[in-house]
């Protein structure tokens, strides 16, 4: 068992598996993972890239075992795994390529009419011995008749970090990009690029608090204002552990609210949109920094303390509808002041109010600087929709704080704005409908329901490949080439072979492989399923040489 361990499969994948338990109870493929991985796997046209393709976190067993097991399963009928998988279930086991050929899995799959035996090997690194290997391979089944080629591409602009402290584990989600094309081939041009007459797919997922992502720094702000909502929306103290270190003294905090107060005419503005902030907007980027309820409600006593005596004389925007905000109108008009009791949650309420103004504004503006809608107008509608969902869906259900609801309704769109950042970067929209249309797209499809998990955000765009910017397809390698080949002879199929091209060797018993490769075309571990197609009433030994 410790040898097994040894070679389990790669567990830092991001598409890595829990790990199962005997090597004949798998856990790696359930039913519901066959169904929404790949719906061939249970029809009759079988695709092996859903097995060939993933990292799985299991034990594999040794090669001549998997070989035993599978030919007891093709002469007895054997129902190794849970008896509710329909009998057309592929059934894989995973080997410790420890034999000469390499083999990492072995297969069977039976139906009514067919029986498909499966093997995959690990051929090498793509180097001159490695691709004389796959070529031997592949003219295994060159005589059988007519064939089919086709290639999917990867290349990863984004993947799952390996190495996060301790802290970002629970905090962030890591964000995730790809671009995917997939275009017809030869299987003897191994690892060629696509035509630029090809389609892509780029594929974003936004994660959360990735430092990699544009506009990180809101989306923190994003995450203290959620805190701060759920404290309010679940009416329970709000937990300041989870605003981090202090960066400045209570004193120092303070000593800012009085400064901003002594200077409430200052005309403050963004050093790119040239947007006024407004004194409550200023009065956040301070707040922003307490780590203590004490602390907050002196701030706060000090606002209310200079609005008695008609210190504050400011311009607000007209749409600062927060009740700080209400307050210094009513100061600055001479009318009676109706100062809130900063008691319970409401100096947390307060200070959420005024988070969601700065926020909301700041969110608007990225959006019409950068073109990414077509007036200002669209945003606005776009937030507003977001709200009324918010207010409808389930889990609004009872009072809530205007203040909780914009924070939810805020999630979205600022997902939106990272998501259009990034495609923006990366693919050539063209400046007005076109980049436009797409934001509608993003935040349609990120609005459409509530968010509960950072994991399944995510919005894919089909282009066609010369829309992809020279530089995604100049600075980054291809991580990964998958080609499958159909052999059919008089219509009908007879055998399938997959070559798949990984930069990280399936096992790590396999690491070796590119020990001497230096030149990173080259550095591919290479891994060949040959799929052989049998009629159910031949019975042939189901061993090696069959697949």
């Amino acid at each position: 068992m410790d040898e097994d361990k040894e070679n389990a499969l790669n567990p830092s994948d991001a598409n890595s598996q829990p790990a199962g338990g005997s090597p004949l109870k798998f856990e790696f493929l359930t039913l519901d993972k066959l169904r929404d991985a790949d719906s061939d796997l249970m029809n009759i046209k079988v695709s092996i890239r859903t097995i060939t393709e993933n990292t799985f976190s299991i034990n594999p067993i040794p090669v001549e075992r998997a070989f035993k097991l599978r030919q007891s399963l093709y002469d007895y009928d054997e129902r190794l795994l849970d008896a509710s998988l329909p009998p057309t279930t592929p059934i894989f086991f995973a080997c410790n390529a420890t034999d000469e050929m390499r083999t990492i899995y072995v297969g069977i799959q039976k139906t009514l009419a067919v029986c498909r035996l499966f093997n995959t090997e690990c051929t090498g690194a793509l180097d001159a011995e490695g691709r004389e290997s796959i070529y031997d391979q592949l003219d295994r089944f060159a005589a059988i008749g007519e064939k089919q080629c086709s290639t999917r591409m990867q290349i990863e602009i984004l993947r799952p970090r390996t190495h996060k402290k301790e802290e970002e584990m629970i905090e962030t989600v890591d964000a995730i990009s790809t671009l995917t094309v997939e275009y017809p081939s030869n299987e003897y041009d191994i690892a060629s690029m696509p035509p630029s007459t090809m389609h892509a797919t780029l594929a974003f997922y936004p994660g959360w608090c990735d430092s990699r992502v544009e506009y990180d720094g809101m989306t923190r702000d994003l995450q203290l204002m959620m805190t701060m909502a759920s404290a309010l929306h679940t009416n329970t103290p709000f937990d300041w552990a989870h605003v981090g270190e202090a960066k400045k003294t209570d004193c120092e905090i303070q000593a800012e609210v009085r400064a901003l107060i002594s200077d409430t005419n200052k005309q403050v503005i963004t050093d790119e949109s040239k947007r006024y902030i407004d004194f409550t907007e200023r009065l956040w980027d301070i707040l922003r920094e307490c780590r203590s309820n004490e602390l907050l409600v002196k701030c706060l006593q000090i606002i209310f303390s200079a609005l008695r005596s008609n210190s504050i004389s400011t311009i607000l925007h007209d749409d600062n509808y927060s009740n700080l905000a209400s307050l210094i109108r009513d100061s600055c008009r001479g009318r009676p002041l109706h100062v809130p009791r900063l008691e319970g949650l409401t100096p947390i309420e307060l200070l959420l109010e005024i988070a969601v103004e700065r926020f909301r504004r700041d969110t608007i503006t990225e959006f019409v600087k950068r073109s990414f809608v077509a007036s200002e107008g669209d945003i606005r509608e776009m937030l507003k929709n977001s709200v009324e969902r918010v207010r409808n869906s389930e889990w609004a259900q009872g009072a809530l704080s205007q203040a909780v609801e914009d924070t939810r309704a805020l999630i979205p769109i600022h997902l939106g704005l990272q998501t259009v950042a990034h495609l923006e970067r990366r693919v050539e929209l063209a400046r007005g409908n076109s980049l436009a249309k797409t934001t509608k797209d993003v935040i349609s499809r990120y609005t459409t329901k509530e968010i509960t998990n950072f994991h399944d955000v995510h919005y894919e765009m089909r282009v066609p490949l010369i829309q992809i910017k020279p530089e995604v397809m100049s600075s980054l390698k291809p991580s990964f080439f998958s080609t499958e080949i159909v052999y059919s002879c008089k219509g009908a199929e007879r055998a399938r072979a997959h070559l798949f091209l990984a930069r990280t060797p399936p096992l790590r018993i396999l690491e070796g492989v590119l020990a001497n490769i230096e030149d990173q075309e080259d550095r591919y571990v290479a891994t060949v399923t040959k799929c052989s197609t049998y009629p159910a009433k031949k019975r042939v030994k189901a061993g090696r040489s069959d697949a």
